[in-house]
């Protein structure tokens, strides 16, 4: 069509002529133009013009044939309401079981590895032990009368981790000093160790009086030291151990300071030597030698301190006769038999004593007793001796009390010395319970 004010070809549906920019059709209802005129200055009003809603909402004409100076009006858009959303609860559940497996997973995870590292590090990896065991003690073969070896028995172990061991150590809290004992052998579901002893500065070492206390730990490798967890232990009750260690380790007034039953011991095997010698004289009618050797039993018997204790002639020596002892003498009030009873007795009624220390003690006082009167009669018959050389009567008996002074009456049954020493030795044994 064209506008009619200015024959401008215009489009149908055109409101204002774009090129006069006149009302070329009426507006429809509830439609609202822009209508721009030009103001006497030359710029350009713009006039709004509405009227009732229309039916349907005209296509807007193609870019190139709109008018260059009319720009669009810029249209607010209504924003779309919003659809309700679904509750979020639902996810929320499927969201928090999702973390609850995703946990136990890596719990579960976690303890796998935990097994596995335990199983490939034995060192982390320790025994709850629910064992028991014992440690007996008896002489080394470095010498007699010496408390330096030792056997520990344990059942109820379970065995080590692999590339661990049971090692034993003998420990002093004192001086801190260790003893390293060994690794401890399995066999028949029992684990056991022998140590035969150890010398120190050319000495044998007691082990009564080296520690306080027997330990046995885990151990990984080759170790000098106790570093790992303690499994089983046993301690000396402090109490009746001081008197133990007096019967078998050492004793303040005693020669070289030796224990009371091994001075004992030693002095009761040298008076049987005597008793030996004296039965050879005899028969030999060797009558030099006959007062000599029954001098030597009686300073052996009595001491330095005894009524008859008298040194040696020269004569004895020249005929390789010195015996004499160590001068402590097995009778009397401070002698070695006396005492050693006494102190039997003491270990026996401590405080901490235990039942298997007053079993021991026992037996050690009643081979004292059988002591005492053997020792007596001997004395009594070299006594006689001495002063009747001719008389060999009592010889013979002189020979049998000093060899059961030493060994005991296996007739009878009666202990002597040699066993009142292995019971001393018992009364050491020391249990071995689990370490908490």
């Amino acid at each position: 069509m064209q506008c009619p004010h200015c024959n401008a070809t215009v489009d149908e549906d055109t409101i204002f002529c774009g090129n006069c920019g006149r009302q070329i059709t009426p507006l429809d209802p509830g439609q609202t133009v822009i209508s721009y005129a030009t103001q006497s200055d030359g710029s350009s009003a713009a006039t709004e013009i509405s009227r009732p809603s229309p039916r349907y909402r005209p296509s807007p004409a193609p870019q190139s044939q709109r008018p260059a100076q009319v720009p669009d009006k810029p249209r607010q858009v209504d924003t779309p309401p919003v659809p309700p959303q679904p509750s979020s609860r639902p996810g929320n559940i499927r969201r928090i079981a999702l973390i609850g497996v995703l946990v136990l997973i890596i719990i579960a995870g976690g303890t796998v590895g935990l097994i596995t590292l335990l199983k490939n590090n034995p060192t982390s990896a320790v025994v709850t032990s629910h064992g028991t065991g014992q440690v007996t003690f008896f002489d080394s073969q470095n010498g007699v009368g010496n408390t330096g070896a030792l056997k520990i028995q344990i059942s109820g172990l379970q065995a080590p981790p692999a590339g661990s061991q049971y090692d034993a150590w003998l420990v002093n809290d004192t001086n801190e000093r260790v003893i390293p004992l060994g690794t401890l052998v399995a066999k028949s579901g029992q684990f056991s160790l022998n140590f035969a002893g150890s010398v120190q500065n050319g000495q044998p070492t007691n082990l009564l009086g080296a520690a306080n206390r027997l330990e046995i730990t885990q151990e990984q490798g080759n170790v000098t030291l106790p570093t790992g967890k303690p499994i089983l232990a046993g301690i000396f009750p402090p109490l009746a151990f001081v008197h133990i260690k007096h019967l078998l380790f050492s004793f303040p007034t005693t020669p070289h300071n030796i224990g009371l039953l091994v001075g004992v011991l030693n002095q009761t095997q040298l008076l049987n030597e005597q008793a030996v010698l004296l039965q050879a004289a005899v028969a030999n009618h060797n009558t030099n030698a006959i007062p000599c050797i029954v001098q030597s039993m009686i300073d052996i018997i009595e001491g330095t301190q005894g009524a008859h204790y008298q040194p040696l002639a020269a004569t004895c020596t020249n005929q390789n006769i010195n015996a004499i002892g160590d001068g402590f003498g097995l009778l009397g009030t401070n002698a070695y038999i006396q005492t050693a009873s006494q102190h039997a007795s003491l270990a026996a009624t401590q405080t901490d004593s235990t039942d298997n220390i007053r079993l021991h003690a026992g037996h050690v006082e009643i081979a004292m007793s059988n002591l005492t009167t053997w020792v007596t009669t001997i004395d009594q018959d070299a006594l006689n001796l001495l002063n009747t050389p001719s008389n060999a009567a009592k010889v013979q008996e002189i020979v049998t009390l000093a060899n059961q002074a030493f060994n005991g009456d296996s007739a009878s049954g009666q202990a002597g010395a040699a066993t009142a020493y292995l019971q001393g030795q018992m009364m050491a044994t020391l249990p071995l319970v689990p370490v908490s």
